[in-house]
């Protein structure tokens, strides 16, 4: 396996949940046009309307398509255009969804092991008015919307497209996302590692993990055993079969003492050190209790480099200027923090 290059993230899902639900906000959305229609029924609808759209169609045209089926009937077609512009500007703004608990330490997390990290979506631009009112925007390397780039997922090209944005190959791309089609079979089938989160099953030579915060574990896990031995060990091919319900690669190790499946466990989170604590998660947690807040939002921690320097990114050469003036409070302040004893320096960088 090669050496993990880049992460890509699907959007909804997977970082991105409709809040409180699709169905809440076409009904608001209706009612606000003198339709009455309740949400229940438009989330029940709405999984079937959305598989029946035209899958070739420019974003507006699909997504009328499937407004118009959710509300069947009981939408007069004197204001279905008027309901369908509602819900399609509604889906455009942060407030109509949730992040997933742990998106952004997960992102900043992987930043900071030194992978660049990227969102890859079947959606259209308005995500991307999302992603900035969520926070999101500034702290990823690529936004890939097959609206935009014109590759759709399981599409290989998406993955290749973006992958090469990121600035590696297709082979040192993870991907993670909730559909075990699209983005585990996907990913695998264009060369990528696909990681799919949630859900009961991952496709076979694929991931999983049950929620988004994992995903730091599972890069740094594939980073240290790619850069170790290029491939993985059967020692964890093994227990990633346990894991999995699969039979074990017995090979020449069948006459060696087996192990039990907790002991198992433990041994890998040792020998990759997932039991110890990690700066970096520390750091974002608390990262606007480091600094003065209007300096916070306009930096960020990338990561922290051999010998305990953290780098940091600023705005620009101002904001760095301002900064360095709290560097001596910072550094004694996230050395307070848990697993940051080791932090010696600060480096800042411009953007």
């Amino acid at each position: 396996m090669a050496r993990v290059q880049a992460v890509t993230f699907d959007l909804a899902g997977t970082l991105l949940f409709p809040h409180p639900s699709v169905g809440s906000v076409y009904a608001a959305c209706a009612k606000a046009h003198g339709v009455e229609t309740e949400a229940a029924v438009l989330d029940a609808a709405f999984p079937l309307a959305f598989k029946g759209g035209p899958k070739n169609a420019k974003p507006e045209a699909f997504w009328r398509e499937v407004v118009q089926r959710c509300f069947g009937p009981t939408l007069p077609s004197s204001r279905s255009e008027a309901v369908f512009r509602a819900c399609w500007e509604a889906f455009a703004k942060p407030d109509s969804w949730r992040l997933a608990p742990g998106t952004l330490q997960a992102i900043s997390a992987i930043r900071f092991l030194g992978v660049r990290v990227g969102v890859l979506s079947n959606a259209d631009s308005r995500m991307r008015q999302v992603l900035e009112g969520h926070g999101l925007m500034k702290h990823l390397d690529g936004v890939f919307l097959s609206a935009e780039t014109g590759h759709a997922k399981p599409d290989a090209r998406a993955f290749g497209q973006a992958a090469r944005a990121l600035g590696g190959a297709v082979s040192g791309l993870v991907h993670f996302g909730d559909s075990p089609v699209e983005d585990g079979e996907g990913a695998r089938d264009a060369g990528a590692t696909g990681v799919v989160v949630g859900g009961a099953y991952a496709p076979e030579r694929c991931l999983r993990n049950d929620r988004i915060s994992e995903a730091p574990y599972a890069v740094r896990a594939l980073l240290t055993e790619g850069k170790l031995k290029g491939k993985f060990s059967r020692t964890v091919q093994n227990l990633i079969a346990n894991l999995r319900g699969l039979p074990e690669d017995r090979g020449r190790s069948s006459d060696r003492p087996m192990k039990s499946i907790d002991d198992a466990v433990q041994d890998a989170f040792k020998k990759l050190r997932l039991d110890k604590p990690v700066p970096e998660t520390a750091i974002v947690a608390h990262w606007p209790e480091l600094l003065p807040l209007k300096l916070a939002r306009r930096s960020a921690p990338l990561r922290v480099l051999e010998g305990g320097k953290l780098v940091v990114q600023c705005e620009n050469s101002v904001v760095k200027s301002e900064i360095r003036f709290h560097e001596r409070a910072m550094l004694a302040k996230i050395r307070l923090l848990r697993g940051c004893q080791e932090i010696r320096a600060i480096s800042f960088v411009n953007a």
